[in-house]
C-alpha cells in the first residue's frame, strides 16, 4: 500500500481510539509505503532518491520502536 497525496497527515488509529501521527505530508513530500507483520507496523518515508526514513510502531500500544 502506497500512500500519495499533495497533502495532508498519515496517522495510525488503534483499537481503543489512541491515534498517533506518522507523518505530515506536504507538496506529494513524503510518499509512504507501509509493511505489516504480526508485531508491528512499519513505515517507509521516501522524500528523495537519496533520503528514506524508516519507522517502526507496535501494535499493542502504538509506540515507536527504535
Amino acid at each position: 500500500m502506497k500512500y500519495k497525496g499533495k497533502s495532508g497527515t498519515v496517522t495510525l488509529i488503534g483499537d481503543n481510539g489512541k491515534s498517533v501521527k506518522v507523518c505530515d505530508i506536504k507538496n506529494g513530500k513524503p510518499q509512504v509505503r507501509r509493511l505489516e507483520t504480526a508485531d508491528y507496523y512499519e513505515f517507509t518515508l521516501i522524500y528523495s532518491f537519496f533520503r528514506r526514513v524508516k519507522k517502526k510502531f507496535d501494535k499493542k500500544n502504538l509506540r515507536v520502536i527504535k
